[in-house]
């Protein structure tokens, strides 16, 4: 041993780690890699052109199941890694897509693609002078407002959504399946754009549409530990033995009186019932409440506990509850129509003692003794992340001495309080769209009206097979969700083709600043090879065919090409490539939200020093 190498402590590059720390370096790599690993495997899904992939599932010959699907956010959930950084960030982008997934139908290839180009190139413009790193929180703040501004003038692009929109944004969602958008287009000619449509599988070869009555809110379970069918991955509420049970918390429930009768609620109808030491049938209960407050989740966490005791075998066991939450953004009308139409007595916040007392003795407001009498009721109600609708409320038809509906030859007759409340938000829709009233008023009156004339529909898939009925069940549900999103907030162009347009005209316009400038250009830059990725399957792979078809694209206002007509006799520019407008804005909101949450880490800490080795 030489003198330099006396005292020194030579370390083996191959002895573990010592510590369960990987560096922010080290991480940026990983998260690229992923990336674009999940970007790969998209593109081949992606498009009419796209081609299904084969997901398989279970370890045996007995249980082994075939699957084939071009689902973005199927494809990713069945993506496996054998390492923890690898499999949090594909658990990010599985939640992050799932959202849009659940609310336009269509955009996790997108959103994948587009997310992975721009990783990369915020972490290579990150430097300054190639030596100095930009405060992360910064580059992320400007890429926010950047996405804020493109999706405001997407929107402003959007016109109201038609029958023949309705064919054609269905059409393409269900790469034109002709049999299926007629279907649907059908479907809303006969009950109207507020038409609620449910996909589920059919128990044979046949495809067939079952109606009900019912409301809606744009609002889903508190916690996905609610949701009790496997098939549909929703919470679905209903007894035989009573009706269901829904309570209205009026305002956020933020004090200790509040959090007693929301305890008092569930222990009395579900808890003391079902695990009391006379056990009988459970009281099915919902219970809207605008928002949580920090100070419930200790009582929270307990439930969520006790639903997570039940896995997907037992699902149909778990306790009849479902708590919707987190709508405080929703104008209060929203849910006050829903809520009488229940019946409900809403449960309010009292500042004046006195004002509750004369209440109490009114009964108009509850007290522990008597809260769990305060509910109003419908048939049945089903939610899922974002969406819940109540089936046959209480108060919406006219009813006999008995209790049973009324009924003429148009069908079940609208009550007096149905009509009245849909007569009010017509006139003030009406009154305001008269006046030219902002945009965003006019959107919010038509949803509350398409939520209080929402007919439900129930769409059965079927098919030859469960891998062919699946695949096709795929299809539909996104192009029902697309359509039900259309409806609501208007129609824009399909194929990110209006992102890329509205993009180039404000570089063009040369009036944002650097940072915005600067996000702008990554943005196009992505959004250029999102689209190159969607039509390699039918160009050739030339710079000079794609920087045609871009100027194409600019020269047509973003109307994107059609792959579904022959050039040759049609023009493939008709305009007929559609989507919710709503959906290029939420393919961007959930690639900040991605991007936010993986760009602003910089270390890893893992679960032990051991799994560091392989970083």
């Amino acid at each position: 041993m030489s003198n330099e190498q006396i005292g020194k402590v030579v370390v083996n590059s191959t002895t573990s780690p010592v510590n369960n720390i990987v560096s922010g370096e080290k991480l940026r790599e990983v998260q690229s890699r992923v990336l674009r690993d999940l970007k790969d495997a998209i593109i081949n899904s992606m498009g009419p052109m796209g081609s299904n992939t084969l997901i398989l599932r279970g370890t045996s010959d007995a249980d082994i199941v075939a699957e084939y699907s071009k689902d973005g956010n199927k494809i990713i959930k069945s993506i496996k890694y054998q390492y923890p950084i690898e499999m949090a960030i594909k658990s990010e982008i599985e939640n992050a897509t799932r959202r849009i997934e659940k609310e336009v139908g269509d955009g996790t290839s997108s959103v994948v693609v587009m997310a992975s180009l721009i990783f990369d190139n915020l972490v290579e413009n990150a430097k300054k002078d190639g030596t100095v790193e930009l405060n992360p929180y910064d580059v992320i703040r400007i890429f926010k407002k950047t996405v804020g501004l493109v999706s405001d003038e997407i929107r402003a692009m959007g016109h109201e959504c038609s029958l023949d929109d309705i064919y054609n944004i269905a059409y393409i969602s269900t790469n034109g399946n002709v049999e299926v958008a007629k279907l649907i287009q059908g479907i809303y000619k006969d009950y109207g754009m507020g038409v609620f449509i449910d996909v589920s599988a059919s128990t044979n070869e046949n495809t067939y549409v079952k109606s009900y009555n019912g409301v809606t809110i744009e609002a889903g379970y508190s916690d996905p530990c609610m949701i009790n069918s496997v098939d549909k991955g929703t919470c679905k509420i209903r007894s035989t033995k009573y009706p269901v049970h829904v309570y209205h918390f009026a305002d956020p429930m933020d004090t200790p009186e509040q959090l007693a009768m929301f305890q008092q609620i569930i222990e009395t109808n579900i808890i003391e019932r079902r695990f009391g030491p006379k056990p009988t049938a459970e009281i099915p209960t919902v219970i809207l409440v605008p928002q949580i407050s920090r100070d419930a989740q200790a009582y929270m966490r307990r439930i969520v506990q006790m639903m997570h005791q039940y896995d997907e075998s037992q699902y149909s066991q778990k306790p009849q509850l479902l708590v919707v939450t987190n709508y405080a953004g929703l104008d209060e009308n929203y849910v006050d129509h829903i809520s009488t139409l229940c019946g409900c007595t809403p449960i309010k916040k009292y500042i004046d003692e006195e004002i509750h007392k004369q209440d109490q003795e009114a009964g108009l407001a509850p007290d522990l003794s008597n809260v769990v009498t305060f509910f109003g009721t419908a048939e049945e109600v089903e939610a899922d992340a974002s969406i819940t609708k109540f089936v046959n409320p209480k108060n919406m038809y006219e009813t006999d001495e008995n209790g049973k509906i009324i009924y003429n030859d148009d069908g079940p007759v609208y009550s007096k309080t149905y009509q009245n409340i849909v007569n009010f938000l017509e006139a003030q829709y009406k009154s305001l769209s008269s006046q030219g009233g902002n945009v965003g008023a006019l959107g919010s009156l038509k949803r509350q009206l398409n939520a209080v004339k929402s007919n439900m529909v129930e769409l059965f898939i079927g098919g030859i097979s469960i891998s062919d009925r699946d695949s096709l069940r795929d299809l539909v549900e996104d192009a029902v969700l697309n359509t039900r999103s259309a409806a609501q907030y208007g129609v824009g162009y399909g194929a990110n083709t209006m992102g890329f347009y509205v993009i180039s005209k404000m570089l063009e316009s040369k009036k944002y600043d650097g940072g915005v400038d600067n996000m702008l250009e990554i943005l196009l830059n992505a959004y250029r090879e999102q689209i190159h990725s969607l039509y390699t399957s039918i160009f050739y792979d030339t710079d000079k065919v794609f920087d045609a078809l871009y100027q194409e694209i600019i020269d047509h206002k973003g109307v994107p090409f059609n792959m579904y007509v022959d050039p040759k006799k049609e023009d493939p520019y008709d305009g007929k490539v559609l989507t919710s407008i709503e959906s290029e804005p939420m393919i961007l909101d959930t690639i900040a939200k991605i991007v936010t949450i993986m760009f602003t880490a910089n270390q890893a800490v893992l679960q032990a020093p051991s799994l560091a080795s392989h970083y």
